[in-house]
């Protein structure tokens, strides 16, 4: 019986030396792209490999290329990227852009600023100069010098709190930053606080799938007064949703803040079908 198939004519080592299996036509269309990108990395370290062996080739890096939808000269360029630094190696062909982000330190500063994006950017500036000694404030139309520890934060701060940037990015980089990396919701709460923010929260918003295959629990105090022993309140409502249909299969009212207990009510009447609760409910498998 003959079998003519391709053939691996490097002794089982397949593609190390060239063997003869043909690359797809269009990769991408097999694979699809994200795959591709995900396959990059172990292709570059295997031939990092074979070059530190001394057995690379031209022939290896254009089959790589061929198999992952690219030119031999841009693997060539990852492998020169990927010898300089192991993070190229990390996320062969990967932009780095070096832009400026919103760093956990600036956000504590835009909450001492209540979100007041130019009051921060001015406070950084400010910072920076102070580093270098050449702050001034205006005193009845004179400039003076003004010594680091006097670059005032509100709330009395210490100035450790502004954090020292090398350079400073311009406004418009900054503001483009905030929009980036904070959401709505973010931004809204720091200018106005949690209750602003919630107005952006998200919810019940994920990817489609079957019923009861996700829930979501969150709390709520009602915009109505009851009589509850005798004291006018306004009640917490407590309940649990399913994503993918929005029902409500739970809830749990009570007259004082939300507690493990309430969660724990709103839990069992989510879980519960019998009456008076369901039939929406489930018991799920956690």
């Amino acid at each position: 019986m003959t079998d003519n198939g391709p053939q691996d004519t490097n002794g089982g080592h397949g593609v190390d030396a060239g063997g003869q299996w043909p690359p797809p036509g269009d990769p991408a269309g097999v694979l699809g792209k994200q795959s591709l990108v995900a396959l990059r990395a172990p292709a570059v370290r295997r031939l990092l490999a074979l070059r530190a062996r001394g057995g690379l080739s031209r022939q290896h890096v254009r089959l790589a290329g061929e198999c992952l939808g690219a030119s031999e000269r841009t693997v060539s360029r990852w492998l020169a990227e990927a010898s300089r630094s192991p993070a190229a190696a990390a996320h062969p062909g990967a932009r780095h852009t070096g832009r400026f982000e919103i760093t956990a330190e600036i956000r504590v500063l835009l909450a001492y600023w209540h979100g007041n994006a130019s009051a921060v950017h001015r406070q950084l500036m400010e910072r920076a100069a102070a580093e270098d000694g050449s702050v001034h404030a205006q005193t009845s139309g004179t400039a003076v010098p003004v010594p680091p520890g006097l670059v005032a934060v509100p709330g009395g701060a210490a100035l450790s709190q502004v954090p020292l940037l090398d350079p400073v990015p311009s406004l418009s980089t900054f503001l483009r930053a905030l929009r980036r990396d904070l959401t709505a919701g973010e931004r809204a709460g720091l200018a106005l606080g949690p209750e602003a923010a919630r107005a952006h929260d998200v919810f019940g918003k994920r990817p489609a799938s079957w019923r009861n295959h996700a829930w979501e629990t969150d709390h709520v105090q009602a915009p109505l007064l009851v009589d509850a022993d005798g004291d006018l309140v306004r009640p917490w409502i407590t309940w649990f949703i399913d994503t993918a249909t929005k029902v409500i299969t739970g809830t749990a009212v009570t007259p004082g803040h939300p507690s493990r207990a309430s969660v724990l009510a709103a839990l069992r009447a989510a879980v519960v079908r019998d009456d008076p609760y369901g039939p929406a409910g489930e018991c799920r498998s956690w």
